[in-house]
């Protein structure tokens, strides 16, 4: 029994000399390419870095506000994350229109929505609405019901069509309201108005640019006080978008109150906003001259 607790003591020491001997020599290899390096003045050697890789994530750029500014170190890298926003003035309007009638049965609550809803289209083409600007949103039929008794009882039945039309002419879009409500009378909604530019895209390469630059600012700022060597980008994730802006609401116009008033649309600028988060590689730390 000696013999062999003798023999797993050998063991475990050769085995802790080996690991020692290791551990020395990548020490040693890391200390003399830290001294190539001062004497050459460029960084100590690394690995080579991996590919460059680029991934989007859809969504809206509220949800990040959280890590907006984040930075982070793991496993040889530096992570930064910043955002940048452009605002354009919009140039043309997104109007969610539609009717609802009430009935007792389904056909006649059909019929009546059927009616405005013809009647509307021909107000808004009017208007000066094109064709191709205007397009079905939406189609319901449901039940209408009541308690009576401890127990519901369908007393109707409602018909909700919606259409979605563009207003090239964003000057345009309170008078193509107007002319709806009139059409649509007391049946007559409007459940959003949103506000778009045609230039967008660019807006949002702009946004990019600078929310990109930003986060290689802040990387290489962080690398110069403490004092290590940036390498080059290692992963890329975007975040974020156009954002229209516009009245989100449901509001029921009379047709005697819509003929006796201009319905007055402000539009604001459109904010496009984007994040990017950007992980660089660590190539090393800075060593000073003569030491």
């Amino acid at each position: 029994m000696s013999q062999v607790k003798n023999l797993m003591v050998s063991r475990v020491l050769l085995i802790g000399t080996a690991l020692a001997v290791v551990a020395a020599a990548t020490v040693g290899i890391l200390l003399m390419n830290q001294a190539d390096a001062s004497r050459t003045g460029g960084p100590a050697p690394a690995t080579p870095a991996q590919p460059v890789s680029f991934r989007t994530v859809a969504g809206e750029i509220e949800a990040q506000d959280g890590v907006a500014n984040a930075i982070g170190f793991s496993n040889g890298t530096v992570s930064v994350t910043r955002s940048a926003s452009v605002s354009v003035e919009p140039d043309h309007a997104v109007l969610d229109l539609g009717v609802e009638s009430i009935a007792d049965t389904v056909a006649a609550a059909r019929q009546s929505a059927a009616e405005r809803v013809t009647a509307m289209l021909a107000a808004i083409k009017e208007a000066g609405v094109e064709d191709d600007d205007i397009a079905t949103s939406m189609f319901e039929i449901y039940p209408r019901t009541e308690w009576v008794e401890s127990r519901s009882q369908i007393i109707g039945y409602a018909v909700r069509n919606g259409i979605t039309v563009t207003v090239q002419e964003i000057d345009s879009a309170g008078s193509v309201i107007d002319a709806a409500a009139e059409a649509g009378g007391d049946q007559f909604f409007v459940s959003g108005i949103r506000f778009a530019a045609s230039n967008q895209d660019e807006a949002v390469d702009q946004a990019r640019v600078l929310a990109a630059r930003d986060a290689r600012r802040v990387a290489e700022l962080h690398a110069s006080t403490l004092g290590f060597v940036l390498g080059p980008v290692a992963e890329m994730v975007e975040y974020g978008g156009a954002a229209p802006i516009g009245a989100q609401f449901d509001a029921r116009v009379e047709a005697a109150q819509a003929v006796s008033f201009d319905t007055p649309i402000v539009p604001g600028d459109v904010d496009v906003s984007v994040t990017v988060e950007v992980k660089f590689a660590i190539l090393g730390a800075v060593v000073a001259s003569g030491q």
